[in-house]
């Protein structure tokens, strides 16, 4: 067991992580015959002392390639149950799961090139761990980079939204921010801001049209609102209305009324 644990804390392991990443763009079994031969340079598991080269390399590739295969399988099951893109606990799921039966067949292989070595329920669960390992990097080689992601990458956050520059443009420099809403008189435009109003000439129509709709909506023939301007909404005799943080009351028509109360008070 010491052999296992030098294997794991020690060189010959971060030399094989180091070679098996290089061979990361290869497939099938030429991926696993290459990995088995790095496994046969590094001898894990102490058979870099207990089996000569014309054993140990071909055992190693032996165990690689029935390691695939294992991890193939274990990838179409869990796939099939699961589908979705490779993360990292996808990978480290196949890894173990293929990890039982390759356990029992590493024991087997052993006894096969090590006649008489035989592994006891007891040795069993503590050879597993070392073999999931190996399953891990088999499974890596499976996993191209552009495909692993230890998390679903976070959404980049939509740009804030703000008003067009050629409609601020028209606004006095100290009217161009805080915007309440929009007053149509004639073919001009009030603009309400919290530092006071100014008038541009521009239809409420065209005002509408071009300002984000994240910003706010039309709730009237003759009123545009923003929405971060709106304390409440409150209904009057007769009547709906979107009370303004200046306390400016503005109408609201039955027909934008609906699309009021979705917008306005969520």
């Amino acid at each position: 067991m010491n052999s296992f644990r030098n294997f794991v804390t020690g060189g010959p392991m971060q030399l094989a992580m180091r070679e098996w990443r290089m061979m990361g763009k290869w497939r099938g079994p030429l991926s696993a015959v290459a990995f088995g031969a790095v496994l046969g340079v590094t001898g894990p598991f102490g058979s870099q002392t207990a089996l000569g080269p014309e054993v140990r390399y071909p055992f190693w590739m032996i165990i690689a390639l029935v390691g695939f295969g294992a991890a193939a399988a274990a990838e179409r099951v869990l796939s099939s149950s699961s589908p979705g893109r490779r993360t990292a606990t996808r990978i480290i799921a196949v890894a173990a799961a293929s990890a039982v039966p390759m356990t029992f067949f590493v024991a087997w292989a052993m006894g096969v090139v090590r006649p008489g070595r035989m592994f006891s329920p007891v040795q069993l669960f503590a050879l597993f761990p070392y073999v999931a390992l190996v399953q891990l990097l088999i499974v890596r080689v499976m996993s191209p980079d552009d495909q692993m992601t230890v998390a679903a990458p976070m959404e980049q956050p939509a740009a804030a939204p703000e008003y067009p520059r050629e409609f601020v443009s028209k606004l006095p420099a100290a009217l161009r921010r805080d915007i309440l809403a929009l007053e149509a008189e004639d073919h001009y435009v009030r603009v309400h801001t919290l530092h006071g109003s100014a008038l541009i000439l521009m239809r409420l129509a065209d005002a509408a049209a071009i300002i984000d709709p994240r910003l706010g909506l039309r709730v009237h023939r003759s009123w545009w609102v923003a929405k971060d301007g709106v304390r409440a909404l409150e209904r009057t005799p007769g009547r709906v209305i979107a009370r303004l943080v200046d306390d400016t009351a503005v109408p609201i028509s039955r027909t934008y009324l609906p699309a009021a109360r979705t917008v306005l008070t969520d």
